[in-house]
């Protein structure tokens, strides 16, 4: 017992860490940007290339899809490279990147048109789950639940997209795509590709931001009326709730 607790206090202590350090300290040479689209509509795979600190632009870097290869980059003198490609089909598909023997990993997410995205901001909608193993196997277990009808989309604000997965890695939580979040022009980037933004979860400042682009909005915090929840069973009962139903009055219109 004594050596799980020190185990899971280290790993806090690294996740809090990570948020309050530059999240241009990276931890490889090559790091593939998690994507999100709709089938046939074109995406810029995003890859960075770095030294051991900094930025380390101008390496030739070729893509993969199942091991396949489907075309190779120059980085820019920033580290960034893209290709752009268009999926056929749905799911969770990994894209791998290598350049100088170095490699790393991504997810895209392609959903249909018709399928429903839910996104949940990890550093406060699942901040519990960092610290309390009990909140950690509820908040597993409601992603697991949301996936079975919805697309899930997590959402980095302070963590960096390595940490972030890294964190939700360790704690077993499914596999979905890490996006950083830039308010409005997440919300739009996602819109452009066609992505039906059902739902979201985070603190006030995110739902708050989203409410020109989405209806349902909750968080944990215990500032706000009608998008407080209690707990993540309260999350899908409000997800479940008829459209026919006007929350703020819990009658029919």
């Amino acid at each position: 017992m004594k050596t799980c607790l020190t185990k899971k206090m280290r790993f806090v202590l690294l996740f809090f860490g990570f948020l309050i350090l530059p999240t241009a300290r990276g931890l490889g040479a090559v790091i593939v940007y998690d994507r999100v689209t709709t089938v046939g509509t074109p995406v810029y795979l995003k890859v960075l290339t770095k030294g051991k600190i900094f930025a380390d632009g101008g390496r030739l870097v070729e893509f993969y899809l199942d091991d396949k290869s489907i075309g190779k980059n120059l980085t820019g003198g920033d580290g960034y490279g893209y290709r752009k490609y268009t999926f056929r089909r749905t799911g969770i598909i990994k894209v791998r990147a290598t350049s100088q023997r170095e490699s790393g990993s991504g997810l895209v997410l392609v959903m249909k048109k018709s399928e429903k995205a839910v996104l949940i901001e990890i550093e406060d909608g699942l901040k519990d789950a960092f610290i309390s193993d009990i909140a950690a196997g509820a908040g597993r277990q409601a992603v697991i639940q949301l996936l079975k009808k919805y697309r899930v989309i997590y959402l980095s604000r302070y963590a960096g997209i390595r940490m972030a997965k890294t964190a939700l890695n360790e704690l077993e939580f499914p596999d979905a795509p890490v996006l950083r979040w830039q308010g409005e022009q997440t919300l739009n980037a996602l819109k452009e590709k066609g992505i039906n933004l059902y739902a979201i979860i985070g603190p006030t400042s995110v739902i708050d931001t989203a409410a020109d682009h989405i209806k349902k909005r909750y968080t944990f915090d215990q500032n706000q009326k009608e998008q407080t929840v209690k707990d993540w069973q309260e999350v899908m009962e409000r997800l479940s709730e008829s459209p026919s139903r006007d929350p703020r009055k819990g009658k029919k219109k």
